[in-house]
């Protein structure tokens, strides 16, 4: 009798060890389509860090960004990946952590995505002006939670525009 109880209790622990028992955050921006002209969407737009690591993203007219970089000698290397990763592969549609949504009103804009870490995975919004259709600043990063910005980090992060064609594809699970 022990020795079946303790299977039933292996077992049980077992599956609760597999199950998920966290809640990634929500997104708390709206996806919405986007047809203004305040900024290109026909490429990519980039930040290089001093360290060689450059910050990717692609906005797309159905609201949804997605998320790219990584230690890269030159935006043309950027590209490259960009295309063996993200055009040539769809592998990177299976990560979370690839996905977002933006909202641009006036010269402002905000993107929201959730960032590989340990689970749950926490969603950061980035905010900033628009300087051009090919430029933009990003001012501040903040976490929401229950309504109210947490985590909030000043920023100076100046993103370019790179016209890169075709995209990836932007259908997804994760952004509805």
């Amino acid at each position: 009798m022990k020795i079946l109880l303790m299977i039933t209790m292996i077992n049980l622990f077992g599956k609760c060890s597999k199950e998920k028992i966290w809640k990634d955050d929500e997104l708390s921006i709206q996806r919405t389509n986007y047809s203004g002209s305040q900024l290109r969407i026909d490429g990519f737009y980039y930040l290089q860090k001093d360290n060689n690591y450059y910050d990717c993203y692609c906005f797309y007219g159905n609201g949804v960004v997605i998320a790219a970089g990584g230690l890269r000698k030159s935006v043309a290397e950027l590209s490259q990946y960009l295309e063996k990763e993200f055009i040539n592969s769809d592998s990177y549609k299976k990560y979370k952590s690839n996905w977002g949504v933006f909202k641009i009103e006036g010269n402002s804009i905000q993107f929201e995505r959730w960032y590989p870490s340990d689970p749950p995975l926490k969603a950061y919004v980035r905010a900033g002006t628009i300087i051009n259709d090919t430029t933009f600043l990003i001012t501040e990063s903040y976490r929401m939670q229950d309504g109210k910005k947490t985590e909030v980090k000043t920023r100076n992060e100046t993103y370019y525009f790179k016209q890169f064609s075709p995209k990836p594809d932007s259908t997804n699970t994760f952004v509805q």
